[in-house]
């Protein structure tokens, strides 16, 4: 019950505004509703793309965990994997036809303002509370599971909000007409959706577009700037004033200012429950959390895409290419670096670190910090997507945006594992160091690259 949840939630928080830029906007929703197909077939195609995301994020967290209850004994064998094979790509479509809504309300709150990415931003943050209380409630149901062991009811903290997971749970452990049921459920809310909005769509996708205000155009003072000053400024004014960017790529770093308050504040509890669990390399535990965060952070392997048609303008500039891949690079580190601090000092009061520790912690943060900005250009030059109908599909579906994401992570992996190796032989502290060490050789390389061929590709695009 607990992972199909979380699947559905994730889902929720990764599409809802992708409903928005690939169902209810985008530049071809013209050219194909002016096709010899039906607005309900150009629906259920855009759809699709929602629906595959989210199948992604049901896969991966609830095969697992139907792979943990055959491990642990749990009963069912072949029959159970067969009805969670089939129940894992209904379970897709509930997350869907929240993000369809979603997607509806917020393109239709967004277009009766005069400024529209205010407005998203405020809808962002709005769909952020959404989260943390969907997260409590969530919690909520994992303390009841725990008490379920100790016989409580554990099923009930899932009845009403969570009724959908837990016809899902008891259809999959072996209740095949609850499966049906579940199944047919899921579907029908689906297609009914669909059905709704194709019988509009085109007065739908025209209002959505139509019916806001626009500011206004005043004659104003232009005041003039220094080229890395006027590069830093249309970096920081494309970053904030695109929604999806802002909450995509730098999610990252509101968690990291959060994490780090928290540990400084609840610093003796923290310590207290680490204590439980026997004795933890603190420093590495400190450097995964940092790892893990700076690894989400990837605005540069977006910012190259973003530029669009207009890339012609920045190649035009009296700008160097260099410039311009330091100025991406370094908008990045400009807002890490202080989240950056908040969340290693949070971390190293909240945990007792010495001051060595501490400053061991920061550098390799710093180096992680480095090294991804400077992968995410590397990437975003070599796996362009100049040509998308809108941010959305840039942000969230494009290949660069999502290597440098993984890319990322596999960074904070391979740290992991010399860490592991070397912790054993030369101390905790010197593996972190070494870490940091690869960090470095390696941005090293990278920003060798972006010197040389990086540039050339970027006056080629």
């Amino acid at each position: 019950m607990m992972m199909p949840a979380m699947a559905v939630m994730a889902g929720l928080v990764f599409t809802a505004f992708a409903a928005q830029g690939v169902v209810f906007g985008g530049r071809d929703a013209d050219l194909l509703l002016s096709m010899p197909v039906s607005a309900f077939t150009v629906l259920l195609a855009k759809l699709t793309a929602l629906y595959a995301e989210n199948l992604v994020f049901c896969a991966f967290l609830v095969l697992p965990a139907g792979a943990a209850w055959l491990w642990f004994g749990g009963e069912g064998g072949v029959l159970f994997v067969l009805r969670l094979v089939i129940g894992i790509p209904f379970l897709t479509m509930l997350p869907t036809v929240l993000s369809l809504a979603a997607g509806f309300l917020l393109s239709w709150l967004g277009g009766r303002f005069a400024n529209r990415k205010i407005i998203n931003l405020l809808l962002y943050a709005l769909m952020m509370v959404l989260v943390f209380f969907l997260v409590i409630q969530f919690n909520m149901g994992i303390s009841a599971v725990a008490a379920g062991t100790m016989g409580l009811d554990a099923a009930g903290a899932f009845t009403g909000w969570g009724a959908p997971f837990l016809l899902f749970q008891r259809g999959v452990c072996g209740d095949w007409e609850t499966l049906v049921m579940f199944c047919l459920l899921s579907l029908v809310p689906v297609l009914l959706a669909a059905w709704l909005f194709a019988r509009n769509y085109q007065k739908v996708l025209t209002g959505l577009n139509s019916h806001g205000k626009r500011a206004a155009y005043r004659l104003g003072r232009l005041h003039a700037a220094g080229r890395r000053k006027a590069l830093l400024r249309k970096e920081a004014a494309r970053f904030f004033g695109t929604p999806i960017y802002l909450f995509n790529a730098g999610f990252g770093l509101i968690v990291m200012i959060i994490a780090g308050i928290a540990a400084a504040v609840m610093g003796g509890s923290l310590r207290a429950q680490l204590e439980q669990l026997g004795t933890l390399p603190l420093p590495a535990l400190a450097a995964a959390v940092m790892g893990f965060l700076l690894s989400t952070v990837a605005i540069t392997g977006s910012s190259i895409s973003l530029e669009g048609e207009n890339l012609w303008i920045l190649k035009e500039a009296p700008v160097s290419a260099k410039e311009v891949l330091h100025m991406k690079a370094g908008f990045q580190l400009l807002l890490t670096c202080p989240c950056l601090l908040i969340c290693g000092a949070g971390l190293a009061w909240g945990l007792g670190l010495t001051p060595a520790e501490w400053a061991v912690l920061l550098l390799f943060g710093l180096a992680f910090a480095g090294f991804t900005a400077l992968l995410g250009l590397v990437v975003n030059l070599l796996f362009p997507k100049l040509d998308a109908v809108n941010d959305m599909v840039v942000v969230k579906q494009s290949l660069a945006a999502m290597l440098s994401t993984f890319g990322g992570m596999g960074a904070a992996l391979a740290c992991g594992g010399i860490v592991w190796g070397l912790s054993g032989v030369v101390g905790e502290m010197i593996s972190l160091a070494a870490c940091a060490a690869v960090l470095l050789t390696g941005g090293c390389i990278l920003l060798r690259w972006l010197h040389t061929r990086g540039a050339e590709r970027f006056m080629d695009l």
